[in-house]
């Protein structure tokens, strides 16, 4: 019996690319899925009493609980040796990535496909901001995926992390042909070994 847990939720990209981690690296561990449509107070009492914030993803080793999927992403890629670094410097630039996506793809995208799909009660400027600012994030990445396959040459936990959200490939009301350097990284993503769809084993 595994002492590994994740928590996580079908729709959270965050908890998404940590399961996908964990698939991908062959680690042994149970799944528990998450409503997160229920209030916090409400959630399973079992996920609340080792979740620090509330949140998923949330993964559990041998009784020690740790959240955030971009530490999480660093922590098992350290141990596993998947989709890592082979040196100090190449693990900054893993980290300045993951910096990034934490305070801008992986706000504005996440927040404008919430309201897009699942809450159409937000301010109409709210969500057109976060429509400018994910537009912004995703001509940087095109950018960056000109002339590269992946965020540093070869695949890492970079790649995984600003990919989250992006491969469920849900309409979110932006013509996705507009990046096609973005479009044919994310197919690139889908070819790594192991690679499962979020709600294929999200659910």
């Amino acid at each position: 019996m595994t002492d590994t847990t994740l928590y996580g939720a079908l729709n959270s990209g965050h908890s998404f690319k940590v399961r996908l981690l964990l698939l991908m690296a062959g680690v042994e561990h149970r799944y528990v899925a998450i409503d997160i449509g229920q209030p916090r107070a409400e959630r399973p009492a079992e996920f609340r009493a080792v979740s620090p914030f509330g949140e998923v993803p949330v993964l559990v080793e041998a009784g020690r609980a740790t959240a955030q999927s971009n530490a999480l992403l660093l922590h098992l890629s350290r141990k596993t040796g998947v989709l890592g670094a082979s040196d100090e410097a190449g693990w900054t630039a893993i980290t300045s990535w993951l910096f990034w996506e934490a305070n801008r793809i992986g706000r504005s995208y996440p927040n404008l496909r919430w309201y897009r799909r699942f809450d159409g009660t937000g301010d109409p400027a709210l969500v057109r901001w976060f429509e400018e600012t994910a537009i912004t994030d995703l001509d940087r990445m095109e950018q960056e995926l000109a002339d590269r396959p992946f965020l540093l040459g070869n695949a890492t936990i970079a790649d995984l992390s600003l990919a989250g959200y992006l491969l469920y490939g849900d309409d979110v009301g932006l013509d996705m042909s507009r990046w096609p350097a973005v479009m044919a990284w994310l197919e690139r993503i889908r070819a790594l070994p192991g690679y499962r769809a979020p709600l294929e084993i999200m659910g």
